[in-house]
């Protein structure tokens, strides 16, 4: 059974990865809830299948696994490029602080 256009392996596993990005989430407010969970489904619904094509991963097998990284991933990714767009100077510097404390 297939679920805009995903099979339900594909759902559980983002669906688990979104429940598990919220719930450790230190940000609790309800639309803060509603912004992850929209960004990490967002995320795994739409850049699962270029990560397994760029990575070459046999759709069959890893589909599941990469969308759960995905999910997970992707709403951080993308709080960060919101952050980065609001004030790059400020980013930059945290960027050039973090490279240089190794």
């Amino acid at each position: 059974m297939n679920f805009f256009g995903q099979d339900v392996n594909f759902w559980i596993a983002a669906g688990c990865a979104t429940m598990i990005k919220l719930f450790s989430s230190p940000y609790h407010s309800f639309l803060r809830a509603v912004l992850t969970v929209f960004a990490a489904i967002f995320s795994a619904y739409f850049f699962t299948e270029p990560a397994l094509d760029y990575l070459r991963l046999n759709p069959e097998i890893y589909r599941a696994p990469v969308a759960a990284i995905v999910a997970l991933t992707g709403e951080g990714v993308m709080r960060a490029l919101i952050e980065a767009s609001l004030n790059p100077q400020k980013w930059l510097a945290d960027v050039v602080s973090k490279w240089r404390a190794k």
